[in-house]
Formats: structure tokens, C-alpha cells, sequence
């Protein structure tokens, strides 16, 4: 391993779990899984350098990028600020610790049992003049939709209800299971949760239905909370719904009052909290709705809504 003149290794570093390996160099830190560092080598990827990158079809905040491996292909996010962030400073953080406590987070999802993508490389990079540019990468969840892309197949009719209801459902399942593990994912919406296609069509006569399986991605700010409170659990499901009910005011409705029941349902099966959940979460949504949408107005003017689309 190449320590970098001056700069000590990240403390976050000693946390890594078993099956990466830390590569250091004046231009860069990088966590790399074993299984992919032969691959990743051969292609220039190192903690100064990214090799043969090209740019993704997939786009988030930011464009994404990936390295195509053959018989699979792995997915480079660039972390770049939201908000007025973006334009004060661009593309540098402060805390150069972010992916890796991600790739640690991940890696504890996996161990209960939720989808994530297996991250394969953490790096942080010095910026010129101060602060770090951040970088993950993840294996690509192949043939896979965002929910954001399910809602607006919903929208246009494409979506059986048969579908939709297993949706809706595997949805409140999931986020009964985060938050019961004290996961509060610090930008919970329909883009960052993703579905297999396969999953998204009625199965043939005779075969057996199977549970939608959700991916959560983009964990980055999330964390573990010991004791997650009533107030937090809440302030997380109205964040999902702000985002939903957004989509919901744009180009027609698409949700019923039968959606939200399907979904409490499953978040609460004892039915012990569902009732003061919805009335706390619409009621907060009702107070705040004029700060959020003059937050839209002001991201309006100064960026593209259609490339935060995504897919």
C-alpha cells in the first residue's frame, strides 16, 4: 500500500469490512473489492486515475459513468451537491470519509437481508485548492426500473393493477424493515429505489406469484440510529411522500386512497400506528407544502427538471 506523503490514512479505513483492500497514492484513497481488483487494474482504474471510463446511460443528479466488464458492468457515481451547494462549490466536499461509510453502510444492509448494490470501490481524491471530489461504484442492478419510472408507467395505464398492488405493497414491506433496523436513508425517494422489470408483469397461469424485490440505492448521508424515534420514522415516510405526491400533481393523478391503505398495511401489519402516522405525516405535509414548492420554483430557474428525471 502507497501512503501518501503527509497525509495520514482515513480513520474511516480501519472499519472496512472483510474483502477490500486499501490503495493509497499522493492523488487519491481507494478501497477496492478483491473480487474486481484484477479486472479494475487491467482497465486503469486506480485511486489517481479512472482508466477506461466511459459515460453511463443512466443518469442521476449528475451524469453516471461505468466500466463494461463483459459479463457484467459497474457503475461510477460522481458525489456532486444538491441545492445552492452546487454552485458555491461545485464538486468538492470537506469530508473525504463519505463513500467509504457508504460502502460500510451498504455492506450492513446486505448483512440484514435488505437490496443493495454490492459497492466495489470507495474513492476520495484532493481537490486543487481545498476539499475532495468523492467517488462509489457499484455493480449495475441489470433490467431494473426506478419507482419513479414504475409511477409514471402507472400513470400511463401500462402497469396491471394486480401489479400495482404488489408494488405498493413490497414497498410499505421495505420500509417497515429499514426502519425497524434504525436505517433513516437521508434522501428516501421513488429515484433512489429501484425494481427488476420481470418483476413489474402478471406471472403465466399456474406459475406462483412471487414478492417484488426493491433495491435501495444511494445511500450516501444515511445512517444507522439506535433508537429511531416516532418523529424521525415519520420525517423519513414524509419525505417519500413530498416526492410522491410531486410527481402525483404533475400531468394527472395517479394514486388512490386504496394505494395509501395498501401501503399501511404493510408498513404497520398490527395496525397499532398507521392512523396517527398518516394524520402527522399529512398534516406536516399541508404545513410545510409552501416552502417546498417555492424550493421548486427556485430549482426551476436555475437547473434543467428534465435532466433530474433520471432513470
Amino acid at each position: 500500500m502507497r501512503q501518501p506523503p503527509g497525509k495520514p490514512t482515513l480513520p474511516i479505513l480501519g472499519e472496512l469490512p472483510p474483502g477490500y483492500f486499501v490503495e493509497e497514492a499522493p492523488g487519491g484513497v481507494l478501497a477496492l473489492s478483491i473480487d474486481y481488483a484484477k479486472q479494475l487494474h487491467g482497465l486503469g482504474f486506480g485511486p489517481e486515475e479512472d482508466g477506461q471510463i466511459k459515460v453511463s446511460d443512466l443518469h442521476g443528479r449528475k451524469p453516471l459513468y461505468e466500466y463494461d466488464l463483459g459479463e457484467e458492468r459497474l457503475v461510477v457515481r460522481r458525489y456532486s451537491h444538491g441545492g445552492l451547494l452546487r454552485w458555491l462549490t461545485g464538486k468538492r466536499f470537506l469530508d473525504p470519509e463519505r463513500p467509504f461509510r457508504e460502502l460500510i453502510l451498504g455492506d450492513a444492509l446486505r448483512r440484514s437481508h435488505i437490496a443493495t448494490p454490492i459497492v466495489v470501490a470507495a474513492r476520495a481524491r484532493p481537490a486543487f485548492g481545498g476539499g475532495w471530489y468523492l467517488d462509489l461504484m457499484t455493480r449495475r442492478i441489470e433490467d431494473s426500473l426506478d419507482f419513479g419510472a414504475v409511477i409514471e408507467s402507472v400513470r400511463r395505464g401500462e402497469l396491471p393493477d394486480s401489479v400495482r398492488a404488489r408494488a405498493i405493497t413490497a414497498l410499505g414491506e421495505l420500509l417497515r424493515k429499514l426502519h425497524s433496523f434504525g436505517l433513516l436513508h437521508a434522501d428516501l425517494q421513488p429515484r433512489n429505489l429501484m425494481l427488476a422489470k420481470a418483476a413489474l408483469v402478471d406471472p403465466q397461469p399456474g406459475l406462483e406469484t412471487k414478492p417484488i424485490k426493491i433495491w435501495v440505492i444511494d445511500l450516501d448521508q444515511s445512517a444507522f440510529v439506535e433508537t429511531l424515534s416516532k418523529a424521525e420514522r415519520r420525517r423519513n415516510l414524509r419525505r417519500l411522500f413530498r416526492a410522491i405526491d410531486r410527481r402525483d400533481k404533475t400531468g394527472g393523478r395517479f394514486l388512490r386512497s386504496g394505494d395509501y391503505a395498501r401501503f399501511f398495511k404493510a408498513y404497520d401489519p398490527d395496525r397499532t400506528h398507521w392512523k396517527e402516522d398518516w394524520r402527522r405525516i399529512s398534516t406536516e405535509h399541508s404545513r410545510r407544502g409552501i416552502f417546498h414548492w417555492l424550493g421548486q420554483v427556485f430549482e426551476r430557474m436555475f437547473s434543467d427538471p428534465t435532466k433530474r428525471k433520471g432513470h
